[in-house]
């Protein structure tokens, strides 16, 4: 099976990783979700491929929003991992180190999708000042409801079809991502 999101390959190997990073766990026979990227079975085919665009067809507006989309879920990404380091439950470790892979996959899905050449190293952050998992949690959530926001906007704008429909698809995401933080 492949995510025409993402484009990994989900096999019996794989099908469960990042479990703690979605809504709902992954079985070996019902795949609800990506375990890369966390898209809905929707996007799970057992042909096809990922979705692509060649990037020199992509108007500038399109290309600096791809740009500051890749930016966002690195840092998003960084974040979990941080908070990953600072929560202090065990499961909620592991959520943190899931939604942290999670929102890595988004990011490369916006650096193919854009032709960028690499992901951006962003400043590093102190996040010491949470100092429990509540706090974390509180962030967590601001920050997906912010990403939901800014593919939702975004989606509006964007002319071209397969961008769009990768922005609604991670959007739903997001609204995941938030719901897993308002569980705790």
């Amino acid at each position: 099976m492949k995510c025409l999101i993402c484009g990994m390959e989900i096999n019996i190997n794989n099908f469960n990783i990042n479990n703690d990073g979605l809504l709902d766990v992954n079985e070996r026979d019902h795949i609800k979700y990506c375990p890369f990227c966390g898209v809905t079975s929707k996007y799970l085919k057992s042909v096809g491929q990922a979705y692509k665009v060649c990037a020199q067809s992509l108007d500038p507006n399109t290309l600096v929003v791809l740009d500051h989309a890749m930016k966002l879920e690195i840092f998003n990404s960084e974040f979990y991992m941080s908070a990953a380091k600072i929560a202090s439950d065990e499961h909620i470790k592991e959520i943190f180190k899931a939604l942290s892979k999670i929102e890595k996959i988004h990011a490369i899905v916006h650096q193919k999708l854009g032709g960028f050449k690499g992901l951006p190293k962003l400043v590093d952050i102190d996040y010491s000042k949470y100092k429990n998992d509540t706090s974390l949690m509180k962030l967590a959530e601001s920050r997906e409801i912010h990403a939901t926001k800014f593919y939702e906007k975004h989606a509006k704008e964007i002319n071209n079809l397969i961008v769009k429909e990768v922005f609604v698809a991670l959007s739903e995401v997001e609204r995941s991502h938030i719901q897993i933080a308002r569980n705790y």
